[in-house]
């Protein structure tokens, strides 16, 4: 069984104790888009000894996490059927199979150390900070929250608008992409990519937004691709 990855499906996979997934690649539909299929697992494979058909793997807390807030346009499906045979379609789409605590939730996001996840009311005041977000931009979180996120942007972004730009373009689109310079707490500066999504309640009435960041040079270095 092979359904689409979402935010909420991840949260639980990795509740269950699943820390890679295998990674299939196969061209889409059309001819923009590619099928990406993702077996969750348990362990650590050996690159060299992946099963038939897998190109790659992930940490579930990394690549996984931007895929599923839709980093791209691609398809990206979670594959069943050879994860775990006793898990039914009723389970899937069963409420409570997505159903996470406050505390879980609070785990989940700070196991997303390589990413910032912030949260902010509608005037983008921040109200939730994940250690990951400490990381990447120094602040301890009763250090920053209550303050303007506009505090990570540079004084010229700023001037020009960009940040009330961002959130705006999130509101029509459902998302904005930022890749731009951001500030630390120390006032250096790094090449961060994030995605900004609205949130909305219940009833569907706007609340704030969601902010998760990356630092690109940070991650190219550590991979051995950075000067």
């Amino acid at each position: 069984m092979r359904i689409p990855l979402n935010p909420e499906l991840l949260g639980n996979l990795i509740e269950q104790g699943f820390t890679y997934v295998l990674v299939n690649v196969t061209n889409g539909l059309s001819n923009d888009t590619i099928d990406i299929t993702m077996v969750p697992i348990r362990y650590k494979p050996e690159l060299n000894k992946l099963p038939e058909g897998y190109e790659t793997f992930y940490r579930i807390t990394r690549e996984p996490m931007q895929l599923a807030c839709g980093v791209d346009s691609s398809n990206i499906f979670i594959e069943y059927h050879t994860m775990d045979k006793t898990i039914t379609s009723n389970d899937i789409f069963e409420d409570r199979y997505f159903r996470m605590s406050e505390d879980f939730f609070r785990q989940v996001l700070d196991s997303l150390e390589d990413y910032a996840v912030i949260t902010t009311d509608k005037n983008g005041d921040i109200n939730s900070w994940n250690s990951g977000a400490e990381r990447v931009l120094g602040y301890k979180e009763e250090e920053i929250i209550g303050r303007c996120a506009e505090v990570f942007f540079t004084p010229e972004d700023v001037a020009a608008g960009v940040p009330e730009h961002e959130l705006n373009t999130s509101i029509k689109n459902g998302r904005a992409v930022d890749e731009r310079y951001h500030v630390r707490k120390d006032d250096s500066r790094f090449w961060g990519s994030g995605l900004v999504f609205p949130l909305y309640d219940e009833q569907r009435q706007h609340r704030g937004y969601t902010k998760i960041m990356r630092n690109l040079r940070e991650q190219e270095q550590a991979n051995g691709r950075g000067l």
